[in-house]
């Protein structure tokens, strides 16, 4: 019900975020987000988010339950990170495709409201065992992940299990390859998707 109302929400954010990304502001600027730092402080998080989800019965987990308790520690994650990863407090909101939308939380109220931007979004591939990120801008960047181990484990099995209902395929997420943001610029710039100027 009200978690319904929620991830609607949140799916129209992250649509509004790939048609921003694809077909937003024609010049290019540098990102004001460290992808790389992104990155680092999600893997880092989903390492030890896992790590207190061993040795409890999984059979008494709920899966929507841990999935929004990561999105919570993953948000006092970002806006813990040194150096800062950007000057207002982020927010994260859940996807339901197992998506993580970080958006500027201005009001700090933990709650993507009209006039919040969106920053980056995190996606998991579970067939690459890779983390990405993509910026606003239409930058992307990853991180593999070693072993099995976290493939394994609770968090990222259910949240492989959650973009399979949500239709998303490996395909899709495979084809997500790091790009700078000046390079996506530049395709945005030659694929002719930009009708006017300025």
């Amino acid at each position: 019900m009200n978690d319904l109302v929620k991830y609607g929400l949140i799916a129209a954010a992250i649509g509004g975020f790939y048609l921003y990304s694809e077909f937003g502001g024609q010049s290019y600027t540098e990102d004001d987000i460290d992808l790389d730092a992104v990155l680092d402080v999600t893997v880092d998080s989903i390492y030890a988010f896992q790590g207190t989800l061993d040795g409890v019965d999984q059979e008494s987990l709920d899966a929507d339950d841990t999935f929004l308790e990561f999105a919570a520690e993953l948000q006092d994650n970002y806006n813990a990170a040194v150096p800062v990863l950007h000057t207002a407090a982020i927010g994260v909101a859940p996807g339901s495709d197992a998506s993580l939308l970080a958006y500027e939380d201005l009001n700090a109220n933990s709650t993507m409201d009209e006039g919040e931007d969106a920053l980056f979004l995190v996606e998991i591939d579970g067939e690459q065992s890779r983390v990405i990120a993509s910026s606003r801008s239409g930058a992307v960047n990853d991180h593999h992940f070693s072993g099995t181990g976290l493939l394994a484990g609770y968090l990222i099995g259910s949240m492989m299990s959650r973009q399979r209902m949500a239709g998303v395929t490996s395909s899709s997420l495979a084809q997500k390859k790091p790009v700078t943001a000046r390079a996506a610029a530049k395709a945005r710039a030659g694929s002719g998707s930009h009708s006017k100027g300025k």
